[in-house]
């Protein structure tokens, strides 16, 4: 059941039939797929989420021909181009594909080669293009700025009418005769957005952000809009009357692939992120798995059933699965994180039998696998850092012996910058980002002792009411957080708020344990394993008020370490005894139609 007090600014419609239902694009997630085998950006594609073909582009300045398949999991090389280019379009499937563009070239591929076709009329880059090998819509692109469209038919291209608003750089979606063609540079860049019924374009309604460098997926009444200018991760769905921003990319680039049949299934390829070109593969998959309520939303009357309906956006039941393995050699506990589930950072730690000591060593983890980058400059164990942080930018903080030291990470590299106030090991808690961070408790003896991060420098706060270490804590930045579990110096469910000026005892957890993980925000978090006694699998949910038992680890673990930005998303990472294994945590969301009583 529901209820009226839910409905917050949205007014009532009359629908013959229900929007969503058990589905759709609103819990559809990004997820890491295949990495490509050449890293490159510029290129072209065509296929769907699991049957895609990935052709030319650039790297390092030259112009390639390499052209790769997708299956679904990986990729694998096949014929090149015959002619190396980059910024230009392609459409169709992997076995029946065109590509067409960057300048004027046209090549078709059979599914084993590419052969030579008739070029362009206007030859340009930076278009885009829809429809299929024998059907085929180029439209837009440079230079100068053009909105000049184009038809083949299997054998030449024809000049049709042109796009109503001139640009380059711009997504494309749908077939020859019902294409759609969004976003794009007109100087500045525009959301413009525009439907082809096969002789003419007709705006419709805009994209909600003006962006260039997008890609698209999908067709005229289904589509998907992301990427773009900034390397944003900005993704809109197309329903064939309006855009709705949806969950965003993990990785923001511009200048890649997108492929896709629909708005609930797409990828995305290579392209340019922040730093360089990437080889990775995301995929956008709908959910289909509905549970709780989390809030309310469209309303609206079926005047088929005659009930009184509204929208809602639902979550599953959460799991924890098998993640990427730590590198050969450096399983550890006790190791400072940072990040997402799909881009997430560990430093430093205590190295598990036969590796034991303290470690240097910093991995990043991209979704799929851990790899190696520049050493701590002090190997060191049991410390903290900003667990909101990301891989680009954190701290890692005190550590073995009760250090002070303070490392800064900018995304290559690790810097000394001012040392804690209180140096501290134990496993103090730790919040924050790189730039607004919280270290609290820790020590042997415990201490209650609490430290800001500026950004520049540490400065002392309000202590904890209780004073622990072998904690865990978790928060957005020095103005709001959590501290929970740990040893007082006998182990506790203490669970204590901070709001930037002192700490509230809030909702204990359920379990009483020490060396626990977590990762989340002061108003959604997980917290995991830990030692009770023995080692549990035990995964505690907090949503603000309480702590919920949810799924178990698929280990019994301690001395673990998080990463995550909230409740539905996360990474357990490495802990004791000799743990170089990841587990991810996932909530799947969704869109459900529930009929209103009073």
């Amino acid at each position: 059941m529901t209820d009226f007090k839910a409905i917050k600014g949205f007014s009532v419609k009359s629908l013959a039939t229900d929007p969503l239902n058990g589905g759709g694009v609103a819990g559809a997630t990004w997820a890491s797929g295949g990495n490509l085998n050449t890293t490159r950006q510029a290129l072209a594609g065509a296929g769907i989420q699991t049957a895609t073909l990935v052709f030319g582009g650039n790297a390092g300045g030259a112009n390639l021909a390499v052209t790769e398949i997708y299956d679904g999991t990986s990729y694998t090389e096949v014929n090149d181009l015959n002619t190396g280019r980059r910024e230009f379009a392609g459409c169709g499937t992997t076995t029946a594909t065109l590509a067409f563009g960057g300048p004027a070239v046209t090549e078709e591929f059979d599914g084993t080669s590419w052969s030579e076709q008739n070029d362009l009329n206007t030859g340009r880059e930076t278009l885009a293009g829809a429809g299929t090998q024998t059907a085929a819509l180029a439209f837009g692109g440079t230079p100068p700025i053009t909105g000049k469209t184009e038809k083949y038919n299997g054998t030449s291209w024809t000049e049709v009418n042109d796009l109503n608003t001139a640009r380059s750089r711009l997504g494309g979606a749908g077939i020859q005769t019902a294409a759609l063609g969004f976003g794009g540079a007109t100087a500045p860049v525009t959301a413009n957005t525009e439907q082809f019924d096969g002789t003419s374009w007709t705006e419709v309604n805009n994209l909600n952000t003006a962006i260039a460098l997008l890609s698209g997926a999908g067709i005229q009444t289904s589509a998907l809009a992301f990427g773009g200018t900034g390397q944003s991760t900005g993704t809109e769905a197309w329903d064939g009357t309006s855009w709705t921003e949806v969950n965003a990319l993990s990785i923001g680039r511009t200048e890649f692939v997108g492929a896709g049949a629909t708005n609930l299934a797409a990828l995305a390829a290579g392209g340019e992120i922040s730093g360089g070109r990437t080889n990775a593969t995301e995929e956008f998959t709908a959910a289909t798995i509905t549970d709780t309520i989390k809030n309310e939303g469209q309303v609206y009357y079926n005047s088929t059933a005659g009930t009184m309906n509204i929208t809602a956006v639902v979550y599953g039941t959460g799991a924890w699965s098998s993640g990427g393995t730590l590198v050969s050699g450096n399983r550890r506990n006790s190791v400072v994180s940072c990040g997402v589930q799909t881009a997430a950072l560990i430093a430093g730690g205590y190295g598990n039998t036969p590796d034991d000591g303290n470690k240097a060593y910093t991995e990043i983890y991209n979704g799929s696998s851990w790899s190696e980058v520049a050493d701590l400059n002090t190997a060191r164990a049991f410390g903290s850092g900003s667990t909101n942080g990301t891989t680009g930018a954190t701290i890692a903080v005190g550590g073995t012996g009760g250090l002070a030291l303070t490392e800064l990470w900018n995304g290559s590299g690790w810097t000394e910058v001012n040392d804690l106030n209180t140096g501290r090991n134990e496993d103090p808690g730790g919040a924050g980002t790189a730039t607004s961070a919280l270290v609290f408790g820790g020590n042997d003896p415990a201490i209650d002792s609490n430290e800001s991060w500026n950004g520049t420098s540490w400065t002392e706060v309000a202590d904890l009411n209780t004073a622990r270490k072998q904690l865990a804590g978790c928060g957005a930045d020095n103005t709001s957080a959590l501290a929970f579990g740990g040893s007082v110096p006998a182990r506790t469910a203490k669970n204590e708020l901070w709001n930037g000026t002192s700490w509230t005892e809030v909702n204990d957890l359920n379990q009483t344990k020490q060396h626990l993980g977590g990762f989340g925000l002061a108003t959604e978090a997980i917290a995991f394993g830990g030692d009770v006694p023995p080692r549990t699998v035990n995964t505690e949910s907090w949503n603000g008020t309480s702590w919920t038992e949810v799924g178990n680890l698929a280990s019994a673990q301690q001395y673990s370490n998080g990463a995550g930005s909230s409740n539905k998303a996360g990474l357990a990472i490495g802990g004791y005894p000799d743990r170089a294994t990841t587990e991810e945590w996932t909530v799947p969301e969704t869109v459900t139609n529930l009929v209103m009583s009073d």
